[in-house]
């Protein structure tokens, strides 16, 4: 339903339709590179770490009960559930500048092989979960596993919102070697480093599945998972100790919907040298009518 005026979403939230979701994130004992992008879920903290465990090459849907994900109020269908603020703040120097981009992560595939060039075959046992049209919802590649420093190039073939399967990204994309769990290796500031996001072939909005991986030579070591999901917000981080606050009514008038069933989880954008163990912390209101 959504709200028609102020004063109904005044009324809502007063009437109890609101809920303060907080996180703390916790970086690893290794340092984040600047320019790269990487998968807060995997961090210990709050909400606890996602794994993206399960059988191999095997689609996975994530929902508001996964490990890792963030709770958000429950359900609230035949209501709307928007954001209406998010706030992140970390007292690390190195750890600003940095963006975090908060997703709906919807399906993944875990325990791609990062040591071989044959192509790897999905199974698509289950679909979208949300956004089932595929409207909107963008793949990242994550490191699980430390990957090999041999040099490879990454592509898929997915099948996009009108139901074209074989569809290839638009871009030839080149992996980074990583030694750090949560690293979205396509991403960089390197020719062929794109961040967060796989560039879809031109005219494609959205994907519904993927059908196979194939690297362009076996990297040594590693593996990795494949994440589908739907972008919300995003907020900066400019100064060390100073909570950075986004109003998503007034100052960027777009209340992101956040659907029953989501899989809240965040992205960090480092734009510095991140050192280990730094620690990451924030929280998203919520709002339905």
């Amino acid at each position: 339903m959504g709200f028609s005026s102020i004063d109904d979403l005044v009324a809502e939230l007063t009437g109890g339709k609101f809920w303060k979701s907080n996180w703390n994130k916790i970086t690893g004992g290794s340092a984040y590179t600047a320019n790269r992008w990487y998968d807060l879920t995997l961090l210990a903290g709050f909400p606890s770490a996602n794994a993206y465990a399960g059988t191999a090459l095997t689609a996975y849907q994530l929902t508001d009960a996964s490990p890792g994900a963030m709770y958000h109020g429950g359900n609230v269908s035949a209501d709307t559930k928007h954001i209406i603020n998010m706030g992140a703040v970390t007292a690390v120097a190195t750890g600003v500048p940095s963006v975090i981009k908060l997703v709906d992560m919807l399906m993944y595939y875990p325990g791609i092989n990062m040591n071989s060039l044959a192509a790897q075959n999905m199974t698509n046992g289950v679909n979208l979960p949300r956004y089932v049209d595929g409207k909107g919802v963008m793949a990242f590649l994550v490191i699980q596993t430390a990957s090999g420093a041999a040099a490879h190039n990454f592509t898929m073939s997915y099948t996009d919102t009108g139901d074209n399967a074989g569809n290839a990204p638009s871009s030839t994309l080149v992996c980074t070697a990583s030694a750090i769990a949560g690293h979205l290796p396509i991403s960089g500031s390197a020719a062929g480093n794109f961040g967060p996001f796989i560039p879809l072939a031109a005219g494609d909005i959205g994907i519904k599945s993927v059908e196979s991986v194939t690297l362009s030579a076996a990297s040594g070591s590693g593996t990795a998972a494949l994440v589908l999901c739907k972008e919300l917000c995003d907020i900066p981080l400019l100064t060390a100790g100073v909570q950075s606050e986004r109003d998503l009514l007034y100052q960027l008038p777009s209340l992101p919907q956040v659907v029953d069933g989501a899989y809240l989880g965040m992205l960090l954008f480092a734009g510095a040298a991140v050192a280990g163990s730094s620690n990451f912390f924030g929280y998203v209101d919520l709002a339905w009518g």
